[in-house]
């Protein structure tokens, strides 16, 4: 993915300050001062710049306009908005610095998706998504074992094992290892349920984000001092695969045939904020 070329201020500034720069542009300084409070769609474009590269294509990253959408919405539905740009900020505090224009891109794919959501039963539903799947994505039952999240269904997404980022080994000292570590339970696309560390069962998700692994679908080899993790994909593997969904829009799908292909059980729906 190319690298982004942009204008940076601390993040707290840009989060005040993006929702005007358009009405601004349009309408001058004094109508941007009137209109004080930004419209929750306002922020779709600077939620995609944290989550999609802009060197993607134009439907995959519509099709993420739409899941950043039904999830900002949903966590407005159940908190406080303020405390939903909190989290925002925090993320952006995380990649140190934000940018002050989003890239053309994200801006198009928020408007020519405007008010567009995922619902399940008539509702909002959390809508995760990943870099890249291990070839088939999970089902939401077995992932999180709860009937609540059965929407989320497992579907192929073989296109990821054309990535160069496909497979990932990540080597760690045996010395901070359990003296035994075995798998003890897969889910049916092959990710890690749980593991026995000498006595102890851990969480295979879990342990893969607190090891630092690029995925919890991962095999263990022992060479030499240390042990090898061998992963494919990166990312939980839930939902939506980001890079399984840029090769369908190269393929020549739009960003509803996208979704569709990775969320079978939920539908396309207008929002009314």
């Amino acid at each position: 993915m190319k690298k982004r070329e942009r204008f940076w201020i601390p993040g707290f500034l840009m989060l005040f300050f993006v929702p005007y720069i358009g009405v601004m542009a349009v309408n001058g300084v004094e109508a941007a001062i009137i209109n004080r409070t930004p419209q929750p769609e306002e922020y779709i474009p600077l939620i995609l710049s944290l989550q999609i590269p802009d060197d993607y294509e134009k439907e995959a990253v519509k099709a993420q306009a739409v899941i950043a959408r039904t999830n900002f919405f949903r966590k407005i539905q159940e908190k406080n908005i303020s405390d939903v740009l909190g989290e925002i900020s925090g993320e952006i505090k995380k990649e140190k610095t934000a940018c002050f224009f989003p890239e053309k891109i994200y801006e198009k794919a928020a408007e020519e998706t405007r008010g567009q959501v995922l619902i399940s039963e008539g509702e909002l539903k959390l809508v995760p998504y990943h870099e890249i799947s291990n070839g088939q994505t999970r089902d939401g039952t077995q992932a999180f074992h709860d009937q609540e999240y059965s929407y989320l269904k497992s579907v192929d997404s073989s296109g990821d094992k054309n990535s160069p980022f496909y497979l990932n080994s990540t080597y760690i000292p045996e010395q901070q290892m359990p003296s035994e570590l075995n798998i003890e339970q897969r889910d049916a696309s092959g990710h890690v349920v749980s593991l026995l560390a000498d006595e102890d069962i851990l969480e295979g998700e879990a342990f893969a984000q607190g090891m630092g692994l690029s995925s919890s679908d991962f095999s263990i080899q022992k060479v030499g001092g240390e042990f090898r993790f061998l992963c494919k994909g990166r990312g939980h593997g839930l939902g939506f695969s980001q890079y399984g969904g840029n090769q369908l829009a190269r393929e020549g799908k739009n960003w509803k045939e996208i979704l569709e292909t990775y969320f079978p059980a939920m539908e396309v729906a207008a929002y009314e904020e």
